[in-house]
């Protein structure tokens, strides 16, 4: 140090001085520098909230800029008072970051404002019509109110009301050879299937798909009826991130990752995840070349595909399917497409079409994909060139409506809607969607597929950002995209009036609520009649088929609608099986039908029907059918009082009309006689008993016709009950032909949660005494006997916990010197795994005790007990 006057502090000091110096700029470049690749970058994946609220406003980096050019001042106090006010300024804009929507609206006027988009989502009703495409390829499936998942459930009630919609569509999820809820012949998945989840995980927070969702599909796949052996396997190339685990996620609970969701599972050879991510950079050969390293396939024209190996060890070529050895079998692979609607600044939307940008390798293209897409059908040949989703659902419980942060999606811009939509063109749920979702709740013009505007001015005529692509890139991307897939041999559409929308709103339940009860068959027969059954919106019928003998029996089913066309339809049924044949799916909606089963073997034959009547009594009956036609028909049960809608549906197979007497005991009025109605020839009829007779009956019923017909008596109910419970349900009857001297219930309970009564028909001209012996179940204390008197042309009603006490199971039979007819209805809240099952169901007493019972109806399904 000789010849200075310079100490080793001052020399530490003028160094330190020199760093800071320049520490500022560079500070000032880098925010400028993070200010510029922000606005093409995807959102930050930071780990606290406040910083990616911070980011996601990045209005704090320009004080922070010129915090960092401070240093450059020559007065030291101007310094210091500036770099304290752009401080100040710093902190109160990134706090009003973690602020949400009011920074968002104030700063940037490309967002809508949220407040005013989750009101217009709160008053949102899906549109549904019929576009008249008879072959269902373009039918877009909508829940609407899709319920909030319960804790510690894999199930997802969105997506077992979809799925079930889809159903009643004539999509089925399962593919089995038994018929039943959502499977059939023509089902999507096969039990051995390897079924690929495609999501969209490029973004976190509400830009990826609902984490919820996946689980709750998931579950359902596994539940397949013929029991799942193959494998569930959720991919992705995320474009960057931490895959399948971000810090925040679309979910009830937001730390809920994908990759949690795979492991709640439990078994990777069953469930796994392939991040296509981590191998993105990979250029692979196929695996008949010699090459087993995953990574992509170069195609070519922008396209790649990813070859990879999931969680049992089995390995896949997207485009070739299943690497067996020694050749390629594609026919196990299913493919789900499961994207998220949300905004999207250079295409407009993002949803199922552009959902397909996250299976290719964009490090491998050669030209940029967004112009491509739009113009040239970019996802339209990468799905032409690898798999085409055999279905795509489409979540919409949480959209980004705001342009241009849509893509991210961060919580702040979210709007709920609680929608799930499916089908399977992706082009027409995307048009659906757009038009009829994010349009009315953004209130941007870009997010309508048939908007007028076409310009590519900056900014657009509204004010709005362009970053270079025209106003209508959303119709223009669907448009290029669809003709690429119809060349690829798919059949899609943007025109409305090919599609068919069906909606379902889950506020009204994703199923139907409740039970039913029957009497067994005492033999089979060839010939069995059901006057009741109807297809109209919210009602489920089947007709199971049993055959217990030691051949296979064909079956001929006549459906006899009201206007008196008949439909045919046969069905073999194995021996020693049942068959189980959708009314809905074989004749369509919105039909009331009465069948006609006959058989060259005896057989059993029994008609479930689950409804939800009038949108909210929900409930089920089944029906044993008639085995003969006859004039005479008696119902023990019937009541016109409040809450409570009785009907008769009578079928006449012949060849001439049918007139009717109606001949109601009451307990009012004694016996009260309706005439003068008919029933065409070979048609069913409807009446309702309310309206016949009027209010406020309790009614027996004698119908008299005067040719041979088929009677059946339906109720629904919204029942009171003695605790003030209001049961809603409904049940149905048959009617009994000839009367009896004797009558047994196999089946009773006076539990909490049940009603049990009974109802006695006398149809004479003078008065019964009927005797009745309770027994109850074992430990439950003696038998109980009573006798009761029975006026002529009365109804007699009894509580039976008021004959025998409370918390019995009881059976009983009842017994008589003349003819009578009496049945038992019973109502009830039947708890199941934290749920009331209400409901109410009503049959009528054996006459005779069998050595041998049938029953055509059965079902250990989830759901049912």
């Amino acid at each position: 140090m000789a010849g200075t006057n310079c100490t080793r502090s001052d020399l530490n000091k003028r160094t330190a001085s020199w760093k800071w110096k320049w520490a500022y700029p560079l500070f000032a470049v880098l925010c400028l520098a993070w200010l510029i690749l922000r606005s093409g970058r995807k959102p930050s994946r930071l780990k606290y909230p406040c910083q990616q609220a911070a980011l996601a406003n990045s209005v704090w980096l320009f004080p922070a800029i010129g915090l960092g050019f401070t240093r450059m001042f020559p007065s030291e106090k101007i310094r210091r008072v500036s770099q304290g006010l752009l401080l100040i300024l710093i902190v109160l804009f990134m706090a009003g970051g973690l602020g949400g929507e009011i920074p968002l609206g104030a700063f940037s006027p490309d967002v809508p404002v949220i407040a005013e988009a989750r009101g217009r989502a709160s008053t949102l009703l899906p549109q549904a019509w019929r576009g008249g495409q008879a072959e269902g390829s373009h039918d877009v499936f909508v829940v609407t109110n899709v319920p909030v998942p319960q804790a510690g459930s894999s199930r997802h009630q969105g997506v077992d009301g979809l799925i079930r919609l889809l159903a009643d569509g004539g999509v089925n999820l399962y593919r089995s050879s038994v018929v039943s809820r959502a499977a059939g012949p023509d089902g999507l998945i096969e039990s051995d299937d390897i079924v690929l989840l495609k999501i969209n995980a490029a973004y976190d927070q509400r830009g990826m798909t609902n984490s919820d969702m996946l689980r709750g599909l998931i579950a359902a796949i596994l539940e397949h009826p013929d029991g799942f052996t193959g494998e569930v396997v959720v991919v992705e190339n995320c474009e960057g991130g931490p895959d399948y685990n971000q810090v925040y996620n679309n979910a009830e609970n937001i730390y809920q990752t994908f990759q949690s969701v795979v492991d709640s599972f439990g078994d990777l050879s069953r469930v796994s995840a392939s991040s296509w991510w981590s191998f993105t950079d990979n250029r692979v050969g196929e695996y008949n070349s010699g090459d087993y390293g995953q990574g992509y396939v170069w195609v070519g024209n922008n396209i790649s595909y990813p070859k990879f190996t999931t969680g049992r060890g089995t390995h896949i070529s997207l485009r070739h399917g299943v690497w067996t050895g020694s050749d390629y079998d594609k026919s196990p692979m299913k493919l789900i497409n499961l994207p998220v609607l949300k905004s999207h600044q250079a295409m407009g939307v993002t949803a199922c079409v552009k959902n397909f940008m996250g299976v290719p390798s964009i490090h491998m293209t050669t030209t940029d994909v967004h112009t491509d897409l739009l113009n040239t059908g970019f996802t339209g040949r990468v799905m032409n060139e690898t798999m085409y989703p055999c279905l795509n659902i489409l979540d919409a419980i949480w959209v980004s409506p705001a342009h241009p942060q849509g893509p991210a999606g961060p919580y702040s811009t979210a709007v709920r809607t609680n929608i799930l939509l499916a089908g399977l063109d992706p082009v027409a749920i995307d048009y659906y969607a757009s038009k009829n979702i994010l349009y009315p709740v953004s209130g941007y013009s870009r997010h309508d597929p048939d908007t007028p505007f076409t310009e590519s001015t900056n900014p657009y005529h509204d004010g709005t950002k362009n970053i270079g692509f025209p106003y209508n890139a959303l119709h223009v991307m669907l448009e290029s995209n669809a003709t690429t897939l119809r060349q690829g041999g798919h059949d899609v559409t943007m025109d409305p009036g090919l599609m068919n929308i069906y909606t379902r709103d889950l506020h009204e339940g994703i199923g139907h609520s409740g039970g039913h009860c029957i009497a067994g068959s005492r033999e089979p027969s060839k010939t069995f009649y059901f006057a009741e059954g109807t297809t109209r919106r919210g009602f489920d019928e089947w007709i199971c088929l049993s055959n217990p003998g030691d051949q296979a029996a064909t079956c001929d089913l006549a459906f006899i609608m009201a206007e008196g066309e008949t439909t045919l339809y046969q069905v073999v049924v194995e021996p020693l099986s049942r068959q189980t044949v959708s009314v809905n799916r074989l004749l369509g909606e919105g039909k009331d039908v009465s069948c006609l089963v006959t058989s060259d073997r005896p057989i059993v034959a029994e008609r479930p029907m689950y409804f939800a009547y009038r949108n909210a009594w929900t409930g089920g009956h089944v029906t044993t059918g008639a085995t003969s036609t006859s004039e005479t028909w008696y119902f023990a049960e019937g009541y016109t009082g409040p809450g409570f809608e009785e009907y008769i549906c009578v079928l006449n197979p012949g060849e001439t009309p049918a007139n009717l007497t109606f001949r109601f005991q009451t307990l009012e009025e004694g016996e009260v006689v309706r005439s003068g109605q008919a029933v065409p020839a070979r048609s069913r009829a409807t009446f309702k008993v309310n309206d016949l007779l009027g209010p406020n009956y309790q009614c027996s019923l004698k119908l008299e016709s005067d040719r041979p017909v088929v009677a059946e008596r339906a109720m629904y109910f919204d029942y009171l009950g003695r605790g003030a419970r209001h049961w809603s349900g409904g049940h149905c009857l048959m009617g009994i032909s000839e009367l009896s001297r004797t009558y047994y219930f196999g089946e009773g309970a006076t539990r909490t949660g049940f009603e049990e009564w009974l109802t006695i028909q006398n149809p004479h001209s003078s008065p019964i005494e009927v005797a009745a012996t309770y027994l109850p179940g074992g430990g439950q204390g003696e038998s109980v006997s009573k006798v009761y008197d029975v006026g002529a042309g009365e109804r007699h009603t009894l509580f039976v916990a008021d004959e025998v006490g409370e918390q019995k199971d009881v059976s009983v039979e009842l017994s008589s010197s003349s003819t009578f007819l009496v049945e038992r209805p019973m109502y009830f809240s039947y708890p199941v795994d934290g749920f009331n099952w209400t409901g109410g169901h009503c049959v009528a007493g054996v006459p005779e005790p069998s050595d041998e019972w049938y029953f055509a109806e059965g079902c250990t399904r989830d759901g049912f007990k």
